[in-house]
């Protein structure tokens, strides 16, 4: 049986605030090494800045496997809690965190209300390359009801890139970023119902 048959989305909710932290800090294990390599200290360093309203959780049974945050232009998923990053990464790694995390975790969004934004899809470790991140995007899209949505991905992540491309997002823009990585900007329009 497919793992995907016994899962189950939902919006979260406060108590599943540690569980979307221990997510993203799998998911973006790679970006948020530079500040620390101990998953513990990353997920302490982001569960105080999690908003837990713009998050949808998969689940298997009672175990949160996969997150997608999905924001619009009256705030962002996630924001920077100084004193955890410095807490957790130290001074000097904590003030650089906030510096590089704040303008990508918080800038506004310049969409209409129409449209959302979706941002920390992650899977954990133990649950990737089984679906989870396609059924989970399609639900959370369905129950959010924007009728256009916005993601980015780093060139690199072709296996995202996949996956949105297969659910109908299409690249409408690229932007080389100061790191030399390169972000594409993909959309989806819903049908109206």
């Amino acid at each position: 049986m497919k793992p995907t048959m016994n899962l189950h989305i939902r919006k979260a909710t406060e108590s599943d605030r540690c569980s979307i932290a221990i997510c993203i800090a799998e998911g973006f294990e790679r970006d948020f090494s530079f500040f620390c390599k101990d998953t513990e200290k990353v997920v302490k360093a982001l569960v105080t800045g999690i908003r837990t309203e713009r998050f949808y959780i998969a689940e298997i049974g009672a175990e949160a496997v996969a997150v997608a945050g999905i924001s619009d232009h009256t705030g962002r998923a996630v924001y920077t809690d100084y004193y955890a990053l410095c807490k957790n990464f130290g001074w000097i790694k904590g003030i650089f965190a906030k510096l590089v995390l704040k303008p990508e975790f918080e800038r506004t969004l310049p969409y209409p209300s129409d449209t959302g934004f979706i941002e920390f899809v992650a899977v954990r470790k133990s649950h990737r390359r089984q679906g989870i991140a396609s059924v989970l995007l399609r639900e959370s899209m369905r129950m959010a009801a924007y009728q256009e949505y916005i993601l980015d991905v780093m060139a690199e992540n072709t296996s995202a890139m996949k996956c949105y491309q297969k659910l109908g997002f299409r690249e409408f823009k690229r932007s080389k970023k100061q790191n030399r990585y390169m972000k594409i900007y993909m959309s989806k329009t819903l049908k109206a119902t």
